[in-house]
């Protein structure tokens, strides 16, 4: 049985208990969850975190989590090491059924390996399982973070380094095959 892993960012939302088919929901991370988030995502600081989400459920059961997401966060330039400010503006959108079981998706990424470029892109538009009528809208707007950073990110000036300029500075050392064919000449000159 896989280990239950708790989110840093947990608001559990039950939607088999909502009166209204349509529900806005506001969160916002504290201090706490934020310090806790940084860890995950080794940043140097996540400053702020919201979102304004709407819930729609429809009439089969699935729902519909959607709104824009904001985040305040300090990343590592890739190739100083300076904090890096960024702010998010992204927009959530996931659809969540009922009728999908966790047992209906891949358990690990080995299980990706053999499907086809088609099977893939129909497991993306899958929607999310939807478990006991519950929603963990704080782990899905971590989850939007996390794709939504810059993957490089970089102070203003810096650039990567110039490999080619690195290998000018490597020593050359002589070849041992050419060594050994310099010395079987030798070898052969002497018979």
């Amino acid at each position: 049985m896989p280990k239950q892993i708790t989110p840093e960012f947990s608001r559990i939302v039950k939607t088999d208990e909502q009166v209204a088919k349509k529900n806005k929901i506001s969160i916002e991370a504290n201090e706490k969850e934020r310090v806790a988030l940084a860890e995950r995502f080794e940043l140097v600081a996540i400053n702020s975190l919201t979102a304004e989400l709407t819930i729609t459920t429809a009439g089969n059961g699935e729902v519909t989590l959607r709104g824009p997401l904001h985040a305040d966060i300090v990343q590592r330039c890739v190739t100083t090491l300076e904090p890096v400010p960024e702010l998010i503006d992204d927009e959530v959108e996931v659809l969540f059924s009922p009728h999908i079981s966790e047992e209906d998706l891949p358990s690990n990424p080995d299980d990706l390996d053999d499907l086809s470029e088609e099977e893939l892109m129909a497991l993306l538009d899958q929607p999310e399982p939807l478990v006991d009528g519950k929603i963990d809208v704080g782990e899905v707007v971590s989850q939007y973070l996390a794709v939504a950073m810059n993957p490089y990110p970089r102070t203003d000036g810096a650039e990567m380094p110039d490999e080619a300029g690195a290998e000018d500075e490597v020593e050359e050392r002589p070849n041992p095959f050419a060594k050994l064919a310099g010395l079987k000449e030798q070898l052969e000159k002497k018979n």
